[in-house]
């Protein structure tokens, strides 16, 4: 199965790697009595009404996350419910490949349906269940055909994703196509740059990778990555398919894919892009338009950026990075921060404590109060928290402590 990181090098590799969980709310003891109302005084018919019972009403206790968490662990989905404790893992799939985890990468609808891919020997398995990950069926499989980059229409309906066709010849083009969720046949929305020469393709020559559709539905976010070459680009295409307008960086400045998304009011796109090489190489937060035109950089040298989430009214949250270096300009160390750029395009606002260890990848609840992170450090290899934008303490999640593949939110 085909994985597609954010890759970043050289100072880079501290920023991938970086996160930590909300306060815990005081929560009053469950079970608690609703106080009894006063005894009116007695008066001429007091003695004949009888006390009436005060029934036990449950106080609501508070819930650390904002909605049930998916993860893909050792290549099985797991589900960790809103109080951040209780974990479950709703799939037990196999595979033929050995050292191969079964579950490549998987995704959840809006519905609450759990999209999923199964690399296999003879041919990889889009699989749909519901959010138990119980009713289990295959929506596609097809011999030689490899699956990837899951991604459902808000409506739930439709699942997209890319299919590279390993057949020879090929039965259908490789490229970005999209499946009914009640079954049916693949539609294709755009293939694969066909190649100009064989022997010296172009470095332009694309697949097309969705990442997140516009608010309103009728913009399609994509990853133009070169089929021949490390080069990766932002692009947007029309949702039901046609041509794709990609992001033009100044000379000397690399895109990093991976954590590109739309801005709340659905006019632009927000994405990671830096200087290719030098001191100050590694991944910077830029904007461009939704037509993909007039990309500008948004933080100062020497701020990194990692994960943008875009907020009503213009504001971006994101986690900020600064770097460390000794007295040869050598990469030291680092700390992440949650942070906000203000849509007046003033300076950028911590919203929490910094924090040392490398992110390795982030995901933003939907209204930004908050964010999933994975983190590693020297001592371990990857931790699940969850951190609060009020600068609340984090809190550490149930998980394998094995690398994350992947994380979405439940409905």
């Amino acid at each position: 199965m085909r994985r597609y990181l954010l890759t970043i090098a050289a100072i880079a590799t501290l920023l991938v790697a970086c996160g930590g969980p909300p306060p815990q709310p005081a929560t009053p003891p469950p079970g608690s009595v609703a106080p009894t109302p006063a005894t009116p005084e007695a008066g001429p018919t007091a003695a004949s009404t009888p006390a009436q019972p005060t029934p036990d009403v449950p106080t609501p206790v508070a819930q650390p996350l904002p909605a049930p968490l998916y993860v893909l662990e050792l290549g099985q989905v797991a589900r960790i419910e809103r109080d951040g404790t209780t974990r479950a893992v709703l799939t037990a799939e196999q595979s033929e490949l050995q050292g191969v985890p079964p579950i490549a990468e998987f995704t959840v609808s809006p519905l609450g349906t759990l999209a999923y891919v199964v690399g296999d020997r003879a041919a990889d398995r889009l699989v749909v269940a519901d959010a138990r990950g119980e009713g289990r069926r295959t929506l596609y499989e097809q011999s030689g055909h490899e699956l990837s980059d899951l991604l459902f229409t808000p409506d739930g309906e439709t699942l997209l994703f890319r299919l590279l066709n390993n057949r020879e010849p090929p039965d259908l083009p490789s490229g970005l196509y999209r499946i009914p969720v009640l079954g049916g046949s693949p539609e294709l929305l755009r293939a694969d740059d066909e190649v100009d020469d064989p022997v010296n393709p172009s470095r332009a020559i694309s697949a097309y990778l969705p990442v997140a559709l516009s608010p309103d539905g009728t913009s399609l976010l994509v990853n133009v990555r070169s089929l021949f070459y490390e080069d990766c680009t932002p692009g947007v295409m029309p949702a039901a398919g046609g041509e794709v307008a990609r992001v033009q960086l100044p000379a000397g400045v690399a895109a990093y894919c991976g954590e590109a998304a739309w801005s709340a009011e659905g006019d632009a796109i927000l994405f990671l892009a830096g200087p290719a090489d030098g001191p100050d190489a590694g991944p910077q937060l830029w904007r461009a338009g939704a037509d993909a035109l007039a990309p500008t950089g948004l933080l100062p040298a020497g701020l990194y950026g990692r994960a943008p989430l875009g907020m009503p009214g213009g504001a971006i949250r994101l986690f900020l990075a600064r770097v460390e270096r000794d007295a040869t300009g050598a990469v030291t160390g680092g700390t992440f921060v949650l942070g906000e750029l203000p849509a007046d395009g003033g300076e950028a606002i911590p919203l929490g404590v910094p924090f040392v260890e490398r992110l390795e990848r982030a995901l933003w609840a939907p209204d930004g109060s908050g964010a999933i992170v994975e983190v590693s450090s020297d001592t371990a290899a990857s931790l699940l928290r969850w951190m609060p934008a009020d600068g609340g303490e984090p809190l550490d999640l149930p998980s394998t402590e094995s690398s994350v593949g992947g994380l979405a939110w439940g409905p």
